[in-house]
Order: structure tokens, then C-alpha cells, then sequence
């Protein structure tokens, strides 16, 4: 690493300061005024540079008190593993097998410490990811935190919140619901408007995927407009041939790379409430897919640990709860905790519950991941409908009665 990197990663942290900044003047407006009365521009930048020092490295305390947290879940967890280990010993049972077994347990913690540790994972990874942008694509990393921080930036470090008039909660819900009316949208234009091509011999191939929207389309359609709202096992059904088939998914259709990019686009956008993207039209399909691959991946693992140890979801704490169904797409504002605990399980049945028990009897193989984006879309669209989405206006417009 040479020297001219790292004065480019000082550059790099001036500018997320100077970020950092911006923000912190958008969402204390009266705390800029109160210190514009006080001094100078330059008394205020250095004041401002102050507080974001102050403020990061009150978060990298948080991320260590974190750190030390998971460490402490890990001997808890290690003690459970070392007492089924003697178990197995007991019985005879070959230390091949005994690393095998072991491998795949979870259990001796909480559903609250199984979720705490899969946080710290993810914040260790953005930071590592960060020390990687400053040290080596340094001039990257300005952009990078201009366009994505909420996903660059641990949970414990400062953000840009412009919350006007509502909760996280009413604003994810807002969001979301943009991001899927967006969704639709797109789904229906791609059925009747041919996209921009540079390529001028793929005219064949652009009506076969202009008719694959417009079957999408009616099937959405119908879905819609059937009495009442179709429960997941509707949805199910009609993929059952595309999710559970004869011999192994291939890598293409694991990777789902075979789905519309309006769904793949759709869902990252909904997952992450963000539904007006700066230059969304210039994102590659495939890092959207790779974003919604890796939410699929948290939510598989919490979902085997769920089955897998046997959880009652009647014991999950609010929050928890709260938690688990956001990151399923399952509403949760304004809905019951029996609401969302009835969903939450419907979600289980459908996702682990039911495609195990039929592929170890049928000998068929499950594509997990397009399961997943399945349900997700569904319970994306079914919080749309919903009177308690914070996205009135659409709601309104759409009502019928």
C-alpha cells in the first residue's frame, strides 16, 4: 500500500466527515442554527468534525461491547456442543461422524443470541469491507458511502435519518410499498414496451421475454382479482413444478438468475426500503441479485434454526417478532402480534417445514431461494393492501368501495 493510497483514504474520510455533516445538518436543523450563532464556518467545521469523531468512536466502543457480547454467546454455545460431544462419546458413536453432527448444531442459545450473533457478523463484514475501500479502491469509497451507507456502515455507526412526520416503522412501510407498486409497474410495462437494446438482432428474444411478462402478468392478475386475498399456498401451488424438481438445481437456478430482473430488482429495493435508488437504471442486474441472494441466505439460516431447535414462536418477544416478520416482508405496522405470529408460521411451513418432510419422502430436490423470493414477493404485495400501510395515498386511489 503505497503512500499516495492512504492520502487518497484521508480524502476518502474527509468526504464521508463532510457527509456525516450534511446529514447531521438535515436532521438537527436547530442545532446548525444554535451554532451558527456561536461562531465562524470555520469554528462550525471544526465543531462538526469534533462531534464526528466523537460520534465514531462512541460507535466503535458500541461494536466492542458487541464483540465481547457475541464472544460470550460463543462460549455458551461451545459449552452445549462439548456436553452432546461427551454424550456422543458415551455412546460409542466414531469422531468422524461426532464433527459431523457438531457442524451442523445451532442449538444451546436463544433466538435472541442466534439473531445477536448473525448481527455481529454483518457488522464485522462492513467493517471489513470499509478498511478494504479505504486502502485499496480509496477513491471508490466517497461514492460508495454517497450511495449505499445503510448497507456499508455497521448498525452501530451514525446515519442519515430524514424522518418527517413518522415512525422507522411507517417509513420502511412507505417505502416498501413504493418499491412494490414500482414493481408492478415495471412488470406491466416490460409486457408491452420492447427495453433499449444495443444489440439490434435480438428482437427474437425480446418477444420471448415480453411474453413471459405478459403470462406473469395475468397470473398476477388473477391472483388480484380472486375473492378475498389468496393465501401463500396459492402461490405455492402454482410454482410446485418450478420449486420442487426431479434432479438438482443448477447453479443458474440457484442463483435465480433465471427470474425477471423486475422481481430481482423489485425485491432488493423492498428489502432494503429504499424505493428511489440515485441511478438505479445503471445497476447491473446482478449485484441486485447478489444482495437478495445474501438477504435469502440470513433468513434461511434463522429459519432452520427456528425448526431446527424447535421454537415456539408464542415465545418470541415483541421486537423479535417485529423483527423476524420484517425481514420476511410480513407486515408489521399496525398488525397484532397474532396476526404476525400466524404469518410468521405460515412462513415456516411453506419456506423449511413442509419442502423437508416431502423431499426426504419423494427423493425431490427444493430451489429454497426462489421459494423465498416467492413468499416474499406475496407477503410484499399483501402488505400493499393492507389498511395499515403507511402508503395511504396508492391505498386510497386503488379502493373500491
Amino acid at each position: 500500500i503505497t503512500m499516495g493510497s492512504w492520502v487518497n483514504a484521508l480524502r476518502a474520510v474527509v468526504f464521508a466527515s463532510a457527509l456525516f455533516l450534511s446529514c447531521s445538518a438535515e436532521s438537527s436543523s436547530a442545532a446548525v442554527v444554535a451554532a451558527s450563532s456561536k461562531g465562524n464556518v470555520a469554528t462550525q467545521l471544526v465543531g462538526g468534525i469534533k462531534d464526528w469523531v466523537v460520534s465514531y468512536g462512541d460507535a466503535f466502543k458500541a461494536m466492542r461491547m458487541d464483540h465481547e457480547q457475541c464472544n460470550m454467546i460463543r462460549q455458551k454455545q461451545n459449552r452445549f456442543k462439548a456436553s452432546l460431544k461427551n454424550d456422543w462419546e458415551e455412546l460409542g458413536v466414531e469422531s468422524k461422524e461426532i464433527r459431523t453432527r457438531l457442524s451442523k448444531v445451532s442449538g444451546g442459545i436463544t433466538f435472541d443470541e442466534f439473531l445477536f450473533l448473525r448481527k455481529g457478523k454483518s457488522d464485522r463484514e462492513k467493517l471489513i469491507s470499509l478498511v478494504f475501500y479505504a486502502s485499496f479502491l480509496p477513491k471508490m469509497m466517497p461514492y460508495m458511502l454517497m450511495f449505499n451507507s445503510g448497507n456499508m456502515l455497521p448498525d452501530q455507526f451514525p446515519k442519515k435519518l430524514t424522518l418527517v412526520g413518522e415512525t422507522k416503522r411507517e417509513a420502511l412501510s412507505r417505502e416498501r410499498s413504493h418499491s412494490v407498486l414500482k414493481m408492478l409497474v415495471s412488470l406491466e410495462r416490460s409486457a408491452h414496451v420492447q427495453g433499449f437494446s444495443i444489440n439490434p438482432f435480438g428482437g427474437s428474444k425480446k418477444r420471448k421475454q415480453m411474453e413471459q411478462y405478459t403470462n406473469i402478468n395475468l397470473a398476477v392478475g388473477e391472483a388480484l382479482s380472486s375473492n378475498g386475498s389468496p393465501g401463500p399456498e396459492y402461490l405455492m401451488k402454482k410454482l410446485d413444478d418450478k420449486i420442487f424438481l426431479a434432479e438438482k438445481p443448477k447453479a443458474k437456478e440457484l442463483g435465480l438468475a433465471s427470474i425477471p430482473k423486475v422481481f430481482t430488482r423489485g425485491l432488493a429495493n423492498t428489502i432494503t426500503g429504499n424505493s428511489n435508488r440515485a441511478l438505479e437504471g445503471l445497476i447491473p442486474n446482478f449485484i441486485d441479485r447478489t444482495s437478495l441472494l445474501s438477504h435469502i441466505k440470513a433468513v434461511s439460516v434463522s429459519d432452520e434454526f427456528l425448526v431446527n431447535q424447535e421454537v415456539d414462536i408464542n415465545s418470541l418477544s415483541g421486537a423479535t417478532l417485529v423483527e423476524a416478520c420484517s425481514d420476511r416482508m410480513i407486515a408489521t405496522l399496525g398488525s397484532s402480534e397474532g396476526d404476525m405470529r400466524d404469518k410468521l408460521g405460515s412462513w415456516l411451513r411453506y419456506a423449511a417445514i413442509i419442502p423437508a418432510r416431502r423431499t426426504r419422502t419423494t427423493g425431490e430436490h427444493h430451489n429454497a431461494n426462489l421459494a423465498r423470493s416467492a413468499l416474499m414477493c406475496y407477503y410484499a404485495m399483501d402488505s400493499l393492501r393492507l389498511k395499515q400501510s403507511a402508503s395511504t395515498l396508492p391505498r386510497l386511489l386503488m379502493r373500491s368501495d
